[in-house]
C-alpha cells in the first residue's frame, strides 16, 4: 500500500535531518529514507577495530552554525558545545609548535614565544577578521539571490550586501576585495614570518580541495572558515547526530533506514510525484528534498533521459575531484607531539612550509599521491572516551592530497604505501607511536565513496571555489529549488558548502516552506 507524506527527505545525514526538523517544525509530514543502516552519512561514527570507534568522517564541528543548535533546541536534546574553537597544534618539524584557539591572548602568548613581530601581526589579522565577519556570515547564512531569475527582492538583497560591504570602512573594504583572490601564501606571508605557523593557519583553505597554498582565492576559502568557525561539538559529529535524530522524532518525523531510493518519480508533465524504493514499494510526496551530491541527485535518482540536456551538462561540469583519504588508528595510548605541555591535544595539523605544503599538493595534479603529505589530526577520545578503552586512544586522520582518480586504481598495494607516507610523515612531529598501533582502518577516495555516496570521494559534495559557493552546484539550482518541479536539493552541494554545517539543511527548509 502506497504511503504519503508532504514531504520525502532522501538521505539521513546532518543535513537531510536538520532540513526535516525545520519542516516537521511547521507542521509538514516529513519522511527520510536512508539506504544505510545507521543514520549520520559522513558523521556517523562507526566501529573501525573491535572496542574503538571513530566519532565520523570529519574532525572539525566548528562550522556547526549556532543558529540552528538554538532553533532545534539540541542542548536539550543532550548537545554540548566548547563555547569557542579548541586548541588545535600548529607543529613544527623542529620541534614544538603553536596551540591556536579561540582565546586571542593565549594565541598571542603562544606565538610570542617564536617572533613577537608574528604575535602582533596576529592581533592585527584577528582584527581585520573581526571587522569582515558580520558581511561574511550574512552572506553565507541566507539564501542566495536568484541569479537565474532577479526580481526586486534580489535586487534589495545585493544592494544590502552592497551597503554591508561599504559599512566595512574603506580601508577594511579596500583590503578585503584585495585580498580574497590572492592565494594563501601570498596573504599570510604579508603578515607573518615564521614558517610553520604560516603553513598551519592555512590548513583550512586548502583542506578536501583541488588547491595548493599558491593557487588563487584560497584565500577566500581562509576567510571564510576564520569567520564561520566558532565553536566545537564536544563529542564530535556523531554527538550532533545523535541530538538531530531526537530533535527530529521528537518533531513527529518518520524515519526509514537500511533501503534506499530506486528512483523519484515523475508524472508525465515531469512533475515530482514521490519516489519508488529499492524493494519496489512506492511512497507518494509532492515534495522531495536530497541531501544526495549533486551528481548521485540527478545521474543514479533518475530514469535515463528524464532531465534536461541543459541541467544534465551543468551538473557534468561542477567539479568534485576528491583529494582527501582518511586514516583512522586503534592506540594503546595517548598520541604525544613534540610539544612542551603536558595538556593532551585533540586536534593538530602538519605543513611546516607552504613550499612543502604544495609539493604535498603537486602530485594530485598527475593523479598520484604525495610522499610526505598534509595531515589533519584528531584524538577525538579526548573529549570523548567512550570511543576506546580507558586508557586507549583513537587517532583519526585526514591526508592530503590523495586524489580519487588514482593511477593505476587504489589497490590494497597501494592503501598500503599511503599508510607508510603517513606513518613516515607523523614520526617527524611526534614521540614514538607505532609500537601503540592495535588496529587500523585505511580508507582511500574510493572506499570514501563507496561507503558514504560521494561522488568521487569528494567530502564537500563539490570543490568550495569562487564559481561554486554562491551559485552552488549550478546557477539553475542555487536557490535549492531545481528545474524539476518539487524537487530540492539540501545537502552539501548547495549553498552555503560543505562540512558538518546543518546550513543546508536549513536554509533549504526555509525555501521549500516559502514555496509550499
Amino acid at each position: 500500500m502506497n504511503k504519503r507524506y508532504d514531504i520525502i527527505v532522501i538521505g539521513g545525514g546532518h543535513n537531510g535531518l536538520t532540513a526535516a526538523a525545520f519542516l516537521a517544525k511547521k507542521g509538514k509530514k516529513v519522511l527520510v529514507i536512508e539506504k544505510r543502516d545507521q543514520l549520520g552519512g559522513t558523521a556517523a561514527g562507526e566501529e573501525f577495530h573491535r572496542g574503538y570507534r571513530t566519532f565520523g568522517l570529519f574532525n572539525d564541528t566548528s562550522w556547526v552554525r549556532r543558529s540552528v543548535i538554538d532553533a532545534l533546541k539540541l542542548e536539550d536534546h543532550g548537545l554540548k558545545t566548547t563555547k569557542k574553537r579548541p586548541e588545535t597544534a600548529i607543529l613544527s618539524k623542529n620541534g614544538g609548535g603553536v596551540l591556536l584557539s579561540g582565546d586571542i591572548d593565549q594565541c598571542i602568548s603562544e606565538i610570542s614565544k617564536f617572533s613577537k613581530a608574528d604575535a602582533e601581526g596576529y592581533r592585527d589579522y584577528r582584527r581585520f577578521i573581526d571587522k569582515i565577519s558580520g558581511l561574511i556570515v550574512g552572506i553565507m547564512n541566507e539564501v542566495p539571490p536568484d541569479f537565474m531569475n532577479i526580481g526586486s527582492g534580489d535586487i534589495w538583497q545585493l544592494l544590502k550586501k552592497g551597503w554591508a560591504l561599504k559599512r566595512l570602512g574603506k580601508k577594511t573594504m579596500m583590503e578585503l576585495l584585495k585580498v580574497a583572490p590572492m592565494s594563501v601564501a601570498d596573504f599570510l606571508n604579508e603578515r607573518f614570518e615564521t614558517d610553520f605557523l604560516k603553513a598551519g593557519m592555512a590548513g583550512p583553505a586548502v583542506y578536501s580541495s583541488f588547491n595548493g597554498p599558491w593557487s588563487s582565492y584560497t584565500t577566500l576559502n581562509l576567510l571564510l572558515w576564520e569567520c564561520l568557525a566558532k565553536e566545537n561539538v564536544v563529542g564530535g559529529p556523531h554527538a550532533l547526530i545523535t541530538a538531530l535524530e531526537k530533535a527530529v522524532m521528537d518533531k513527529g518525523v518518520d524515519i526509514q533506514t537500511g533501503i534506499a531510493v530506486d528512483h523519484i518519480i515523475l508524472n508525465e508533465d515531469r512533475v515530482v510525484t514521490g519516489v519508488q524504493l529499492t524493494d519496489g514499494s512506492e511512497i507518494n510526496a509532492n515534495v522531495v528534498a536530497s541531501s544526495c551530491t549533486p551528481s548521485e541527485t540527478f545521474f543514479n535518482l533518475f530514469k535515463p533521459n528524464e532531465i534536461e540536456y541543459s541541467l544534465e551538462q551543468g551538473i557534468r561540469h561542477y567539479r568534485s575531484r576528491g583529494t582527501t583519504a582518511k586514516i583512522n588508528l586503534a592506540m594503546s595510548k595517548p598520541l604525544e607531539f613534540n610539544l612542551n605541555t603536558q595538556k593532551p591535544m585533540e586536534f593538530a595539523r602538519t605543513g611546516n612550509t607552504f613550499d612543502e605544503m604544495e609539493k604535498a599538493f603537486d602530485p594530485a595534479k598527475y593523479r598520484k599521491f604525495s610522499d610526505e603529505p598534509l595531515l589533519d589530526i584528531a584524538i577525538p577520545t579526548v573529549s570523548n572516551p567512550d570511543l576506546a578503552p580507558e586508557g586507549h586512544s583513537v587517532v583519526s586522520i585526514l591526508i592530503h592530497f590523495a586524489p580519487h582518480h588514482f593511477d593505476g586504481g587504489w589497490t590494497m598495494e597501494q592503501k598500503e604505501k599511503l599508510k607508510m607516507n603517513v606513518f613516515k610523515t607523523l614520526r617527524q612531529y611526534t614521540k614514538d607511536f607505532e609500537e601503540h598501533i592495535v588496529g587500523e582502518e585505511v580508507l582511500s577516495p574510493v572506499d570514501i565513496e563507496e561507503r558514504y555516496t560521494l561522488t568521487n570521494g569528494h567530502l564537500l559534495h563539490g570543490e568550495h571555489a569562487v564559481d561554486q559557493l554562491i551559485t552552488r552546484p549550478i546557477p539553475s539550482c542555487s536557490q535549492y529549488r531545481t528545474p524539476i518541479r518539487g524537487l530540492y536539493l539540501c545537502g552539501s552541494g548547495s549553498h552555503p558548502g560543505g562540512g558538518i554545517t546543518c546550513a543546508p539543511g536549513a536554509l533549504s527548509a526555509k525555501t521549500i516552506l516559502r514555496e509550499m
